[in-house]
């Protein structure tokens, strides 16, 4: 019984090392640096970095999510920065948004439209502004905005911790005690396998994913790390719940309780992260060891481990 139910589980946690890898990819490869503008372009278009449209230039709009924008040419249309300061030397047709910084129109420089800036405008002695000078004065900025979505994301993520370990619980409760006796018994082999899981299984993924006939396998493999993520998280949990609370208390009440000891946890700043990363990788490494302990038959009690006892014989 044992050996199936933490086969079932261990099956599952070796799908799911590589989506963050993938998922990373674009980032890595979005611009970086100074960024000229092209002619033969109608739109400027920039994840991080710099724009920077030259004189004699002329480009249709501009926007950048990170990074500043400098107009020495023109632009025929707006310019937009999300997280940067705009300087305007040149002209631009419509408006100049910069969301998250300032924006700076010099001497000689034409802005058709409005000027809209967190920080206070500099608007030089000789600029032409058509429209009105506003500033963004909400601060809906991206301090509120991220503190939101922080919170929406801790909701999200006990809400599925708690759903999954529930269920792990009711489907293959002897597994679950098996990764907790784990935890227990083999504190350095958890943690140096569970090293080696969190690392390997994405980088085996991405090799796999980079032949032709291993292909389907590494997408499998890296589709399946945010499952297999969670499953270590989760046993963790439990495994911490079943330290508190010794057999034979309540399985469920025993999670419980480890599960809220990691929710209060990931309330705190930086503390998250590491608990987040810890119960992840520890939870791997118990997973690993209870697989290799399921195969190789049941394991002889140890000497202080009170929670067996072998069944009296007549005499």
């Amino acid at each position: 019984m044992i050996r199936r139910g933490v086969c079932a589980a261990i099956v599952v946690c070796a799908l799911v090392a590589a989506t963050s890898l993938v998922a990373a990819a674009p980032a890595v490869a979005a611009p970086n640096g100074t960024q000229p503008g092209n002619q033969d372009d109608d739109t400027q278009v920039v994840i991080t970095g710099r724009v920077v449209v030259a004189q004699q230039e002329a480009v249709g709009d501009v926007a950048i999510l990170n990074g500043d924008a400098r107009i020495n040419g023109s632009v025929d249309g707006s310019v937009f920065a999300l997280n940067g300061d705009v300087t305007v030397r040149g002209s631009v047709k419509d408006d100049v948004i910069a969301v998250n910084g300032r924006v700076i129109v010099e001497g000689g420089a034409r802005v058709g439209g409005d000027v809209t800036s967190r920080e206070k405008a500099r608007i030089s002695p000789g600029a032409t502004v058509g429209g009105d000078v506003k500033s963004v004065s909400r601060r809906f900025a991206l301090g509120q905005v991220g503190i939101v979505a922080a919170i929406l994301l801790w909701l999200a993520v006990i809400v599925s911790t708690l759903v999954f370990g529930l269920l792990l619980l009711l489907i293959a409760p002897r597994a679950a005690d098996a990764f907790a006796d784990a935890g227990r018994t083999a504190v350095g082999a958890s943690i140096g396998l569970g090293i080696a899981a969190a690392v390997g299984l994405p980088f085996v993924g991405l090799v796999l994913l980079a032949t032709v006939l291993g292909l389907p396998l590494g997408a499998i493999v890296l589709l399946a790390l945010g499952f297999a993520y969670t499953l270590g998280y989760v046993a963790s949990a439990y495994f911490l719940g079943r330290l508190i609370l010794r057999p034979p208390s309540n399985r469920l009440l025993a999670y419980l309780v480890g599960w809220a000891i990691l929710s209060v946890a990931g309330l705190i700043p930086v503390l998250n992260v590491i608990v987040l990363i810890a119960a992840t990788v520890y939870g791997l490494g118990m997973i690993v060891v209870a697989l290799f302990r399921a195969r190789s038959g049941p394991r002889e009690p140890a000497p202080g481990d009170t929670g067996r006892t072998e069944p009296a014989t007549a005499s």
